[in-house]
């Protein structure tokens, strides 16, 4: 089992477009009004997340993002490389000091020249005789630095044009600061997600099991794979609006929701409905901006080898067989919270692909009431169809379906009368040995005997006993009665009232699952050193 997590934006990812922008703007301003030529490198921690996350990177490492001259001069370094700024030069000593300072005129054979030999030889080039160096600072943290030059022809930098460029730097600097708050925002939401986004150990119901979540999108996409009682799974793709650390916090929410839900074994349109209700303090509101989102669940059973899946939002799944035939759930564009999600029940065949895909924000408009899917086999009841969302930009995540064997479940119809228990009893025990499981038969007996009675004592209908050998070694009993089980607490001279404390005590966890036509009580039993 393995899974595409997304990776933190390292320095070698091609930079984001916005530090760029507001030093294009500075460099705009500053020539020809200021300058004959006006040169910016900013800090990559303007430009990367993972720069912008470490506080002992900042300022170390700079590109060129913004250059402009009157006659289009000869530039060191291009739009977006990696600048080397040398130690003793004016450059190093203004990002040193954080000052502004003018170096006028400028000496034709300076040493802090032969230090920075590229810049040297470009200024001669273009008969630079006065330098203006200006850092790019806010909160005593380095964003950046802008040069500005002037040719021979032009008059020598004066203490006012100082004035007014760094009034010019301060500017862009405070729109860089955003950038750079906004890209560790987004670091910080990316890493939590990168946490959360864990897949389980291998489990029968499933195989080649791989998640994909956007690596350059909002943090608030996520998926989950949940074992569920009875060799079931559970299967999720979600996406949760906002951005940063919001967006993560609230995809965070919504995961642990849907997973304490599905521990309840209730349906999965019940889990979505719950998940997203709106907040019952607030009855006319659809929660707070971090809670919208899009989501899709999906429970396959191994056993009876079906899947009921249930979805709202833009999200959808997607059945396709071993024979390439495709069976497609629609994305609807009702908001989450406001009418029930879409629900449906179905056969999958064993080695099927599940994909669950739901869309982050750049598809949302792509998608509109009466688009239609791509040819396939539709599933008639998830409703209309809508087109797919890009793979690129949404939350992915695929799982091939493994069918239980068929030598490892055996099933009983058991009449509705006390003889059932003794037959529930012998029945356990011969299945237990032809599996090689006799010092289970004891412990197994005793807990199909209880589940057994208590669904002759409080139930009219059928029975049935199902075995399977899993991880764990299941015994189900179902019967027509909706009630739950309930644990008592006898007084010491009841006779009964003990059974549903005995079977806690045995087994290594048990539950109910509900369903149309009653319900189903079902417990684990370790085999350990089997």
């Amino acid at each position: 089992m393995n899974s595409s997590l997304p990776a933190i934006t390292g320095v070698d990812s091609p930079p984001t477009p916005d530090a760029f922008k507001a030093t294009k703007h500075l460099v705009d301003s500053a020539v020809p009004a200021m300058a004959d030529i006006a040169v910016v490198e900013v800090s990559d921690s303007t430009i990367c997340e993972h720069t912008a996350l470490s506080e002992a990177c900042a300022g170390i490492g700079f590109r060129r993002a913004a250059f402009r001259g009157v006659r289009h001069p000869g530039c060191a370094y291009r739009i977006g490389e990696a600048c080397r700024i040398p130690s003793g030069t004016p450059y190093r000593r203004s990002l040193r000091d954080m000052r502004p300072r003018i170096v006028s005129p400028i000496p034709a054979h300076a040493r802090w020249l032969a230090h920075d030999p590229v810049r040297a030889a470009v200024m001669r080039e273009n008969d630079v005789h006065s330098l203006m160096v200006v850092p790019l600072t806010a909160n005593h943290v380095v964003l950046g630095l802008v040069a500005f030059y002037r040719r021979r022809g032009s008059s020598p930098f004066r203490q006012a044009d100082l004035r007014a460029a760094a009034r010019l730097a301060q500017q862009a600097a405070q729109v860089l600061d955003a950038i750079r708050r906004e890209l560790q925002e987004q670091g910080m939401g990316r890493r939590f997600q990168h946490a959360l986004l864990a897949l389980p150990p291998q489990l029968t119901a499933i195989e080649e099991v791989n998640g994909h979540v956007p690596e350059n999108g909002p943090p608030g996409g996520w998926f989950d794979v949940i074992r569920l009682p009875s060799a079931r799974v559970g299967l999720v793709a979600g996406f949760c609006s906002g951005s940063g650390i919001t967006a993560a916090a609230a995809m965070s929410q919504r995961k642990a929701q849907i997973r304490a839900f599905a521990a309840q074994d209730i349906d999965p349109g019940e889990v979505l409905n719950r998940s997203f209700a709106p907040p019952t303090h607030e009855p006319d509101a659809q929660g707070p901006p971090s809670a919208a989102g899009h989501c899709v669940y999906a429970v396959y059973d191994p056993v009876t080898r079906r899947c009921t899946a249930a979805h709202t939002g833009l999200a959808r799944l997607t059945v396709v067989d071993a024979d390439g035939a495709q069976s497609v759930t629609s994305s609807t564009q009702a908001p989450i919270g406001s009418e029930p999600c879409d629900v449906a029940e179905f056969d999958v065949p064993p080695g099927s692909l599940l994909a669950l895909s739901c869309a982050g924000p750049q598809e949302q408009h792509q998608s509109a009431p009466g688009d239609q899917t791509p040819p396939g086999r539709a599933d008639p009841g998830m409703g209309s169809h809508h087109p797919a969302p890009s793979t690129m930009s949404a939350v992915i995540l695929t799982a091939r379906t493994r069918a239980a064997t068929p030598t490892n479940i055996a099933t009983w119809d058991l009449p509705n009368e006390p003889s059932a228990v003794a037959d529930a009893r012998a029945r356990t025990a011969t299945q237990l040995t032809s599996w090689g499981l006799p010092d289970l038969s004891f412990t197994a007996t005793l807990v199909v005997s209880e589940l057994v009675t208590n669904a002759v004592r409080y139930s009219t209908g059928p029975i049935q006993l199902r075995l399977i050998r899993d991880h764990a070694l299941i015994c189900e009993v179902s019967d027509t009665n909706c009630a739950a089980p309930h644990a008592r607490d006898p007084a010491p001279s009841e006779q009964s009232g003990r059974g549903l404390s005995i079977v806690a005590h045995l087994t290594q966890g048990y539950g109910t699952r509900y369903t149309t036509s009653g319900k189903i009580v079902w417990t684990e039993l370790n085999l350990c050193g089997y």
